[in-house]
C-alpha cells in the first residue's frame, strides 16, 4: 500500500485544485459584484418620470 505525502501530488490532484480555486475566485468576485451593485442603486435617490396628459400638451395652442 502506497500513500501519498506532500511532495507527491498527481495530475488530477492538480487539476481539482486549480478547479476548486478557479470556481472560488468567481464566487467570490460574483458575489462582491452584486453586492456592489445592489448598494449603488439603493443609496441613489429614486426617479420619477410623469408623463404629463396628450391634452396639456396643445393647450398652448388654443390661447
Amino acid at each position: 500500500m502506497q500513500f501519498h505525502n506532500s511532495t507527491q501530488t498527481s495530475n488530477l490532484d492538480r487539476v481539482l485544485g486549480i478547479s476548486l480555486a478557479a470556481f472560488s475566485m468567481f464566487v467570490v468576485g460574483y458575489t462582491a459584484s452584486r453586492v456592489l451593485l445592489t448598494q449603488s442603486t439603493s443609496q441613489s435617490a429614486p426617479v420619477e418620470s410623469i408623463t404629463p396628459h396628450q391634452a396639456s400638451m396643445w393647450s398652448s395652442l388654443g390661447q
